[in-house]
């Protein structure tokens, strides 16, 4: 019987512990990592999941098939890094991703490749963090 309680005890601390480390990350690191996902879904070429970290008024607003026509990087990003998240409030945050990009110029013949910052807008809704384009 003591071996049991032990076990039992040893068990809801352990389940304890994992659930404490899951909400160990401060709200620039989950924000930040929601939208690394993001960028990195846009640069695969993948618009559903990237669609998804859409806010849900947005989503509501608008269609993916015209989010999708309204996209025009595709291709062209190489690469996508978050810089900086700063959360002005509790629910809104600025984030900043370094974007890298390689377009080939007709008769030019070498690609141009160039890094340059986009600024998003985050924001907290039932929950969970999702982006607010600027459009």
């Amino acid at each position: 019987m003591m071996i049991r309680k032990t076990s039992c005890l040893l068990m809801a601390l352990v389940l304890f512990q994992g659930c404490a480390g899951l909400g160990s990350k401060s709200v620039e690191e989950r924000v930040a990592q929601r939208a690394q996902a993001r960028w990195d879904s846009l640069v695969e070429g993948d618009l559903k999941t990237a669609y998804e970290y859409l806010s849900p008024g947005y989503r509501q607003a608008k269609s993916f098939e015209r989010y999708q026509r309204g996209i025009l990087g595709v291709g062209i990003w190489q690469g996508a890094k978050v810089d900086k998240v700063v959360c002005e409030r509790p629910e809104v945050c600025k984030v900043t991703v370094q974007v890298s990009s390689r377009l080939v110029v007709p008769r030019v013949g070498t690609p141009m490749e160039s890094t340059s910052p986009v600024y998003e807008r985050w924001i907290l809704e039932d929950g969970q963090w999702w982006h607010v384009p600027n459009q």
